[in-house]
């Protein structure tokens, strides 16, 4: 059990106090310099329709100093996807490895807080995580979609699958399990992870087709009416284990949409979890300065995957 003592100091001394720690967390903090290698996804033409933007976008928000990754950088009109690899050390390799796939309406990818930040904390896991720049499909400023759907979701899906693939590629140096590779996905990113792991969206003409997760962790994830439709789940025999958290108060991506799409897995048989916390909104990323209980999310999930039989 953890306690924790109280003491009253003379402001001065508080403010002192707290600008050394905000200084000792920096020095072990990261910054996106420091961050794992961008290598783009593809070789030649990638898989999927065809999405192009005259210029990819970034803008560089305000960095939490609990981010473990230093960085908050937000990607839009993404045409060209990359990767980054946080392999995890090999005195504490698991074999697990995971495609994250970060959120952002499918307009944007919030690359740090729903992709970096969570592999590197899962690096200490012994989880080696691919962080995925997705293909996105809107135009900066503007509200409708560039490209239909169908169309889109072909290229994105494609992305995602080609992360699964390139850590089944590279297992052997990266001490993973081919059987253990998954994904997860934050709000639209986890739309694109669960979008894979029901197997919608397969282009037909791309290997990509083959590669399926090993199990899929759903982060407050976007259930849009695609995934809801009656059949989706009941006709496939061959879902992978699933995770699923979010907040009640959530405004955006419905815990109770989470609920219902938990009990059609359930009643399938599927090796399921479903975690709600009672404060969180959307898009809280880690929940570290969020409130007590959600920060706890990515230890159940390691404790899921404990149980799941993935990690030993």
């Amino acid at each position: 059990m953890t306690r924790y003592l109280l003491f009253s100091f003379p402001r001065s001394f508080s403010n002192l106090f707290i600008s050394g720690v905000l200084a000792c967390y920096g020095a072990f903090g990261l910054n996106a310099a420091d961050l794992p290698a961008e290598k783009p996804l593809w070789k030649g033409k990638p898989g999927g329709a065809v999405i192009q933007f005259d210029k990819e976008s970034i803008r560089h928000n305000k960095v939490s100093v609990l981010a473990p990754s230093g960085s908050n950088r937000v990607f839009s009109q993404v045409s060209e996807p990359s990767y980054s690899i946080h392999q995890a050390p090999e005195a504490i390799a698991t074999g697990v490895g995971m495609v994250i796939c970060p959120g952002g309406g499918y307009r944007d990818v919030w690359l740090d807080r729903e992709g970096h930040d969570l592999a590197i904390w899962l690096q200490k896991q012994g989880i080696t995580s691919l962080v995925l720049k997705y293909r996105t499909n809107y135009p900066v400023k503007e509200s409708k979609p560039k490209y239909p759907w169908a169309e889109y979701l072909l290229a994105a899906t494609a992305d995602a699958r080609r992360g699964i693939q390139i850590l089944r590629d590279e297992a052997a140096s990266l001490n993973l399990d081919p059987q253990k590779i998954g994904i997860g996905g934050f709000s639209a990113g986890g739309h694109l992870a669960l979008s894979v792991a029901l197997g919608l969206y397969a282009d037909s003409n791309s290997e990509t087709n083959l590669f399926r997760p090993a199990f899929a962790g759903l982060f407050y994830p976007w259930l849009r009416e695609d995934l809801m439709a009656d059949g989706v789940v009941e006709k496939r025999d061959d879902l992978p284990p699933m995770f699923f958290m979010n907040a009640l108060d959530d405004p955006l991506t419905p815990a109770r949409r989470c609920i219902e799409f938990f009990t059609r897995i359930h009643a399938k048989g599927v090796v399921s979890e479903l975690h709600l916390f009672s404060k969180g909104s959307h898009g809280f990323d880690l929940g570290e300065g969020r409130g007590a209980s959600v920060p706890l999310w990515k230890n159940s999930f390691v404790a899921w995957l404990t149980d799941s039989g993935f990690i030993e």
